[in-house]
């Protein structure tokens, strides 16, 4: 299951857990720290520390994350990866022969259009197995909602 650490992954991951429990399967939780660009003009001690404190973060995130479901799925772990999230999501269901990958998908807003920020759909397009996108129904009424009133 790929986790962006936001809000939205708590319940995606308890919806992912369920999952698993109900057909006897692993859940790997995996998270992917973006690469970090190096700008040759600015090398400061900062450069080179802020991504190990960055990827840090994100294990012990990922670490609470799987510790948080082992009652309902027991066979968690949880996994950190660097690179471009679905490129290293597609490489790591190989890796684990994954018969379903489970992600997260955010309302198509404005932005997330614009900049093409939903990796759920770049996962899909790389993916070795099925994909199941999760949708957290609350989240998408609240989203429709806004959208009407500001333009979209």
């Amino acid at each position: 299951m790929a986790v962006d650490l936001s809000s939205h992954s708590a319940a995606t991951v308890g919806y992912a857990a369920q999952f698993a429990q109900a057909f006897g399967a692993s859940l790997t939780l995996a998270h992917v720290c973006p690469p970090e660009p190096v700008n040759p003009l600015i090398v400061t001690p900062e450069v080179f520390t802020a991504p190990e404190r960055q990827r840090a973060a994100a294990q012990e995130a990922v670490a609470e994350l799987a510790q948080s479901v082992r009652l309902t799925c027991p066979h968690c772990q949880g996994r950190v990866l660097t690179g471009e999230p679905a490129d290293q999501i597609a490489q790591l269901a190989r890796d684990l022969n994954a018969d379903l990958i489970i992600t997260a998908g955010h309302h198509p807003g404005r932005l997330r259009r614009l900049f093409n920020l939903d990796h759920a759909v770049h996962i899909l397009h790389r993916a070795p197995c099925p994909v199941l996108v999760y949708y957290d129904k609350e989240e998408w009424i609240q989203q429709e909602f806004e959208g009407r009133y500001d333009g979209q």
